[in-house]
């Protein structure tokens, strides 16, 4: 074979490559910015809703971090204030399903100090505030969520006694029970038409909890196993009914819950009743973007008109340096496309640094675009925004069709440019054979290609690096570990892994983990596993006995016996 006929080869190798290469990578997508005129008063730690068709904000605290008993709503190009009976500075908002807001507790004092029993109802027709009781117990950062039967669930609170107490939909609250674990800003997930399950990995104090017990409204608790490895983010108040993508009518409560490994990935949990699973996605959910470390907050908004779902950010670096600037970055996912049987695709926008970063989830207008009003300057609650932002991912721009900027401006004018190439060889090569200018066969071995050959070479260097130096012993073992050590990209290591073996990092590493175990298990079948699995580099032994089952067919035990047969 010629030089020229092995060229052409490799370049046609690489047309093909090309699409295969961006698998599992998210694209990143900049977008502009609109402001929008400043709030009246600077405030954060207040609610943000969308309700009759206004952006609306209520209580919170202003500068010097004193609650402001006001809230304020859009229209007209103007936000018009209004006076509320009370503050509710970290309170709890809940859109009702008849168009009013229940406003509920907050801190009592400056500073954050306290809780408050203090209730109130906004009529959005009237634009009027009605304080008409309290709740059973005082709170602060509770969560809250209205059932298909007009019970409002409330449970949670910060640095007091938590419980769970049900409002009647009219003017009245009733204590329901103590809980197992005190919790902080819980989700709270409706699981029938009147029950409810809470999750939450925060205690009241900010203390660590065992996130995979689950409170029940009815009945004792449950035993949630996904949350033994995955742990739920936290944000200051939960409105989970923003993350619904269920169909009440069937009786499918469905929920997507951000999720977080001990590793720092972060992943999409569904929850649908009392069943809580990894949604299927294109790809892991990128932890940097730009050079950026990116901090995810604990909340997901839904656009159920379009299917599509979003988990703001911003720098990570902001938690060492808060006086810098941040970009904000938000994380589209398709989720319409998981629930038909497909990955969901995952697309990342994001924004040039902005001088405020918002204390809550934004919330998503008719038009699917997503507002942010108010929130923190430097991360000072001593020192809120009045800002204004919206960001145009519905009505000026389509996510699903972002999914494919990446093959239109990168992939397809590659593939343009390597097929000129290729007609240039071609007609090169047909002109020289017709000089009768024929390369002899030196009968050398054949030339598979610079692409197979550099990425059968780096494929070497991973396993000669996992294998040499054990890496997967480690529970913590990170992608980006991988990758620092061998002085490569992320997506790079990623995608190498995935085109040679067809697994994930995860799948790949745990492959690794197995065959330790089963090392260990030939010299030593009377190991306990109980100790077994911690050496093998797992995080939990339901972990290990789920991956051992899955590469081997097997239970340990039974594997075991299948060797000494």
């Amino acid at each position: 074979m010629t030089q020229t006929t092995r060229t052409f080869f490799c370049l046609l190798l690489i047309t093909f490559l090309l699409p295969l290469s961006t698998k599992g990578q998210c694209p990143e997508v900049k977008i502009d910015v609109e402001r929008l005129p400043d709030l009246n008063i600077s405030r954060a730690g207040h609610a943000l809703f969308f309700v009759d068709g206004e952006l609306t904000v209520a209580g919170g605290h202003t500068n010097g971090f004193v609650p402001t008993p006001t809230a304020e709503y859009y229209k007209d190009g103007e936000w018009h204030l209004m006076d509320m009976v009370y503050n509710h500075d970290f309170g709890t908002s809940v859109v009702l399903k008849n168009g009013k807001v229940l406003l509920l507790g907050g801190c009592e004092q400056p500073i954050g100090i306290g809780q408050t029993f203090l209730a109130e109802l906004y009529d959005p027709k009237t634009h009027t505030f009605e304080g008409f009781g309290s709740m059973d117990r005082k709170r602060a950062i509770a969560s809250a969520l209205e059932l298909d039967n007009g019970q409002v669930v409330i449970s949670g609170n910060w640095y007091h006694d938590d419980g769970i107490e049900v409002f009647d939909g009219k003017k009245r609250f009733t204590y329901i029970k103590d809980v197992t674990d005190q919790r902080s800003s819980p989700h709270i997930f409706q699981i029938s038409n009147d029950d409810a399950l809470m999750v939450g990995f925060c205690g009241t104090k900010g203390d660590t909890l065992n996130s995979a017990v689950a409170e029940h409204l009815k009945g004792d608790t449950i035993h949630i196993p996904l949350l033994e490895s995955w742990f739920p983010l936290t944000v200051q108040s939960h409105r989970d009914a923003e993350s619904f993508i269920g169909d009440a009518s069937k009786g499918d409560y469905t929920y997507l819950m951000p999720v977080q490994d001990k590793s720092g990935q972060i992943a999409i949990a569904k929850v649908r009743n009392s069943t809580f699973s990894l949604l299927p996605t294109d790809g892991p959910v990128p932890m940097q973007c730009k050079g950026n470390d990116i901090f995810y907050q604990g909340h997901i908004v839904v656009d159920r008109k379009a299917g599509r779902a979003y988990m703001m950010g911003c720098a990570n670096y902001l938690r060492t340096t808060p006086e810098r600037e941040s970009p904000l970055y938000f994380l589209c996912i398709d989720y319409a496309k998981a629930l038909s049987g497909k990955p969901a695709p995952l697309t990342l926008y994001y924004t040039d640094p902005l001088p405020v970063v918002p204390d809550y989830p934004p919330v998503v207008t008719d038009e699917g675009d997503l507002v942010i009003a108010g929130g923190l300057k430097g991360l000072s609650n001593f020192t809120p925004s009045a800002a204004v932002y919206m960001f145009h991912l519905g009505s000026k721009s389509e996510a699903t069709s972002q999914n494919g900027s990446l093959w239109l401006w990168v992939i397809l004018p590659a593939i343009v440019l390597i097929g000129l190439l290729l007609g240039f060889l071609l007609l090169k090569h047909r002109r020289t054979e017709n000089h009768g200018d024929r390369s002899p066969d030196t009968g050398s071995q054949p030339d598979h290609g610079p692409v197979t050959v550099i990425h059968d070479e780096l494929m070497g260097r991973i396993r000669q690096l996992m294998e040499q130096q054990q890496l997967y012993l480690n529970s913590d073992l990170k992608l980006e570990d991988v990758a620092s050590a061998l002085g490569l990209n992320r997506s790079y290591v990623s995608n190498c892994i995935n085109l040679h073996t067809g697994d994930s990092f995860s799948q790949f590493v745990n492959g690794y983990r197995i065959e330790y175990a089963k090392q260990v298990l030939r010299s030593k079948p009377d190991t306990k596993v109980t100790s077994l699995y911690i050496s093998a580099g797992f995080s939990s032994e339901q972990s290990f006995y789920r991956n051992f089952k899955s590469f081997t067919g097997m239970t340990p035990k039974e594997w075991i016996a299948s060797q000494k047969d």
